[in-house]
C-alpha cells in the first residue's frame, strides 16, 4: 500500500488525519443530534455544540499522541491495504481507548455514547479513504508512465532478486528495474553486464537511471567501495542493500552515533508502542488469571503438601532476555533433594523422579502456574522462547547453531514452539528454528494467537513429563 514517499509527505499525512478526526468528531454530533435525533431521546445534558468543540483539542491531541506512537506514519511503502486498514483501525481503537478513560474520570461532560460510537466509525472509514484516495491517484499516474524511477542493481543473488520481486509486487511505489549487473551471472537475459559495467550503463542509458541499489554481499567490500566512488561522480542516486539474508536476523534497524550510520543485525527487540501493550497485556493478564485461579491453586499447594515433605514451590535458575538469570517458580513435582546425587538431568519420557501428584501436575503443565508471578514481577512474559537452565545452556550454545539467539526476547510461558509440539525432550534444532520464527515476526497479534493456541493445544501433551 502507498505510504509516505518523505518526512514531508508523512507530515502532511498526519497534519490531514488530525484534521479528518476533528471533523469526524462534529460530523458525529451532527449525525446523533440532527439526523438521529429522536433515537434514543437525547437527554438535555447531552446537546449543547460548544462543549463538544470544547473537547476537541484533546480529542486531537490523544489522537495525534497515539496515532504517531502506533507506527501508522513509519515510511514502508509496501503495505499491503489489509494491513493498512488494520494499522488504522488499531490506531483509532486505542485512541477511543484512552479518550473513554479520559471521559470516565470527568464527571462534569456527560457524553452521547451514540455520538462516541458513530466517531468510531466514521474515524477509521474517512482516514481509509483518504489513504485510497492516493493510492489510486498515484497508481494512475505510475500506469501513466508519470513519477517513475527507472533502478539498475548490482547484484543478482538473493538480495537483487528479492529487491526487484518487491518493487514488481509494488508497481505504486514507482521503481522500474531495468536490470541488473552482476560479477558471476552473465548467462542470464537481465544481467546486462558485470559490475565494471555500471557507470557506461549509467551513462549510456537511452533514458536517465534514477537509483543504483548495491546489493553485494559483505565480502566484495572492495567492490562496493569501487563503485561508490565511481558512482559520486553521476547524479545517479545510489543505495546500499547489504545481503545478509544468509545470515540470521534478529530485530534488525538503523540508528546512528554522532553521525555514524550503525546497523543492527542481531539486537534486542527496542522499546516500542507494541512493546510496552505486551508488557501491560502481561501484567493485567497474570493478575487477573492468578485471582481467578488462586482456589485451585491453592488445592494444588495442598496436594503438594501433602504429597511429599518440603515446600510448594521449586525455584529453579533460569536465563531470559539477554542472559539475565531468575528463579523460575513451579510447584514442586520430584522429592527434595531429587538431583543431589545426578546433577542437572533433563527430563525425559518415563520420568521416574516425580511423586504421583508431580506427575499429574506435569502432565496437565498445571506445575508452570506459579510462573504467572515470575511475569508479575518482569521476569517472563506471558509469551517468548522457553526460559532453559544456564547448566545446560552451557552445553547446547556450542553445539546448535544459533541457539543464544533465542535470548533477543524476553523468555515466556508458552511460546510458539511449544504450541507447535516442540517441548519436552524434542529436537532442540526444531525448537530454535520456531523461538526465531517468533522473534523474527513477533507481532502482539501472533502472541494472542499462541495464547488461544495453548488454551486448546498447549495444557496436555504427550511430550509433557
Amino acid at each position: 500500500m502507498l505510504q509516505e514517499q518523505s518526512r514531508l509527505f508523512q507530515q502532511l499525512l498526519f497534519a490531514t488525519d488530525m484534521v479528518v478526526t476533528g471533523l469526524c468528531w462534529i460530523a458525529a454530533y451532527f449525525l446523533r443530534f440532527e439526523v438521529l435525533d429522536t433515537w434514543p431521546r437525547a437527554l438535555p445534558e447531552w446537546l449543547p455544540l460548544s462543549r463538544y468543540l470544547a473537547f476537541l483539542p484533546w480529542i486531537v491531541i490523544v489522537a495525534a499522541a497515539v496515532f504517531w506512537a502506533s507506527g501508522l506514519y513509519e515510511p514502508n511503502r509496501a503495505q499491503r491495504l489489509i494491513r493498512l486498514v488494520f494499522s488504522v483501525g488499531k490506531a483509532v481503537g486505542i485512541s477511543l481507548i484512552v479518550l473513554m478513560a479520559f471521559f470516565s474520570m470527568y464527571r462534569d461532560f456527560y457524553v452521547s455514547r451514540l455520538t462516541i460510537i458513530l466517531f468510531a466509525m466514521l474515524t477509521p472509514l474517512a482516514m481509509t479513504a483518504l489513504r485510497l484516495v492516493l493510492y489510486v491517484l498515484v497508481r494512475r499516474a505510475r500506469k501513466q508512465g508519470r513519477y517513475v524511477r527507472r533502478v539498475l542493481i548490482v547484484g543478482a543473488g538473493m538480495a537483487g532478486r528479492r529487491l526487484a520481486q518487491s518493487f514488481e509486487a509494488y508497481p505504486w511505489m514507482g521503481l522500474s528495474v531495468v536490470g541488473f549487473v552482476d560479477d558471476h551471472k552473465g548467462d542470464e537475459a537481465d544481467v546486462l553486464g558485470t559490475t565494471k559495467d555500471t557507470v557506461r550503463l549509467v551513462d549510456e542509458a537511452e533514458a536517465p537511471i534514477d537509483y543504483v541499489y548495491i546489493a553485494l554481499p559483505l565480502a566484495a567490500a572492495k567492490r562496493i567501495e569501487m563503485l561508490l566512488g565511481e558512482l559520486s561522480t553521476r547524479l545517479v542516486h545510489v543505495c546500499l542493500v547489504p545481503d545478509l539474508l544468509h545470515h540470521d536476523i534478529i530485530n534488525s534497524r538503523i540508528s546512528e552515533v554522532d553521525g555514524i550510520p550503525i546497523l543492527h543485525i542481531m539486537d534486542e527487540a527496542p522499546v516500542t508502542f507494541g512493546r510496552v501493550a505486551k508488557r501491560v497485556i502481561d501484567v493485567v493478564f497474570s493478575a487477573v488469571f492468578l485471582a481467578v485461579l488462586l482456589p485451585l491453586m491453592l488445592v494444588i499447594a495442598l496436594a503438594v503438601r501433602l504429597s511429599s515433605p518440603g515446600p510448594v514451590l521449586y525455584r529453579q535458575e533460569r536465563m531470559s532476555l539477554n542472559g539475565y538469570r531468575f528463579h523460575m517458580l513451579k510447584f514442586r513435582s520430584m522429592p527434595l533433594n531429587a538431583e543431589a546425587g545426578t546433577g542437572a538431568v533433563w527430563a525425559k519420557k518415563g520420568e521416574s523422579r516425580a511423586t504421583p501428584v508431580g506427575r499429574v501436575l506435569r502432565r496437565t503443565s498445571l506445575d508452570e502456574l506459579p510462573q504467572f508471578i515470575n511475569v508479575l514481577k518482569g521476569d517472563m512474559s506471558i509469551v517468548g522462547p522457553r526460559p532453559e537452565r544456564p547448566v545446560f545452556i552451557d552445553q547446547f550454545k556450542s553445539r546448535i547453531p544459533r541457539y543464544m539467539l533465542r535470548h533477543k526476547m524476553k523468555a515466556g510461558i508458552t511460546g510458539w514452539a511449544q504450541v507447535n509440539g516442540w517441548r519436552g525432550n524434542t529436537s532442540l534444532e526444531k525448537r530454535i528454528q520456531h523461538d526465531l520464527y517468533y522473534i523474527q515476526n513477533w507481532s502482539l497479534a501472533l502472541d494472542f494467537k499462541i495464547m488461544l493456541l495453548t488454551m486448546w493445544r498447549g495444557f496436555v501433551h504427550r511430550h509433557a513429563y
